[in-house]
């Protein structure tokens, strides 16, 4: 579907204009279709709102660098560090949003897997608590918004490395915890 690409494409381009001028919460669909030439129903059939189209944005350009990266790497998270960084204008506004179909709620769903994956490989196994991953991607997800709000935030290879050392040493003492 070329055409739908490059709808998709030009929605995305116009969101990321707008975003950069004024807040997330005060950019409107009617904006966004202006601003590509478009109308709400050319919106709608792709995407069922603005935060939708922020999720697609994420799982597009984010999703299709790493697809090629083995889950269970530190390397994936380098790269997720590298991604938000460079995009750090656009993902600093898109963080500060809460509740019901926040980028975060999204981000969150996206870190499950990669810290079960992460965790099991440090572990060694696989019956790994629910609750000690919730718990890593909630630290994680906090973590990350904290580090890219902060105005002089890290360079990503230097808060990665932080990060390992926490994610290391915490997974396994709340997996002993939990399991014992």
């Amino acid at each position: 579907m070329p055409n739908s690409d490059f709808t998709k494409k030009a929605l995305k381009s116009a969101l990321w204009e707008l975003v950069e001028e004024e807040s997330f919460e005060k950019v409107t669909i009617s904006q966004i279709c202006d601003k590509c030439g478009m109308n709400r129903n050319s919106f709608y059939y792709h995407f069922k709102d603005k935060y939708d189209l922020i999720n697609w944005i994420f799982d597009t350009d984010y999703i299709e660098l790493a697809k090629d990266q083995p889950v269970a790497n530190w390397e994936l998270l380098k790269s997720l560090c590298n991604y938000l960084y460079e995009n750090q204008n656009f993902y600093r506004k898109i963080f500060k949003i809460e509740g019901q179909n926040s980028f975060s709620e999204h981000f969150q769903e996206f870190l499950y897997p990669l810290i079960y994956s992460r965790v099991k490989t440090l572990i060694g196994k696989d019956d790994i608590h629910p609750f000690c991953i919730n718990f890593l991607a909630d630290g994680i997800l906090c973590a990350l918004k904290r580090w890219l709000l902060d105005k002089d935030c890290l360079p990503p290879d230097q808060f990665v490395s932080i990060l390992k050392t926490i994610i290391q040493g915490t997974a396994i003492a709340v997996y002993d915890e939990v399991n014992n």
